[in-house]
């Protein structure tokens, strides 16, 4: 069976980012597609990390019929990478980046998937899609 094409939504360990997963459910809904949920964590964090976030998001996807993912890396843009391209993913959801410039999570995918279009939820949970000259 040919695997769906994918929203991906990457997260960080706040539960804040449910607003995100919620934003992907609805966009991989409206598309037909399936819904992915990522979370790269330090692997620093790795003793120091209260479960409590992230199990609350597990939860959320769990209810959304999301799969979630959690890596332990202290190279995120490699996991990601991997991962966008063993699953088929066709849109990606993030918050809001701090700056765009080289080294930004953020900018580095769009430099290496410049074909996967990039919806950026704002603390509103405004959605906005980047353009190429924003990146």
């Amino acid at each position: 069976m040919k695997q769906k094409r994918t929203v991906l939504v990457c997260v960080t360990d706040q539960k804040n980012c449910e607003r995100l997963i919620k934003a992907g459910h609805m966009l991989a809904k409206s598309q037909d597609m399936e819904l992915k949920v990522l979370s790269v964590q330090s692997r620093c964090k790795l003793k120091k990390i209260e479960q409590a976030p992230l199990e609350y998001l597990f939860n959320v996807c769990k209810s959304l019929d999301a799969e979630m993912k959690v890596y332990w890396s202290d190279n995120v843009n490699n996991v990601v990478h991997n991962y966008i391209l063993s699953n088929r993913v066709a849109e990606l959801v993030v918050g809001v980046p701090e700056k765009m410039m080289q080294g930004n999570f953020v900018y580095d995918v769009h430099q290496a998937f410049p074909d996967i279009p990039i919806s950026v939820i704002d603390e509103s949970n405004l959605m906005k899609t980047l353009s190429f000259q924003e990146v």
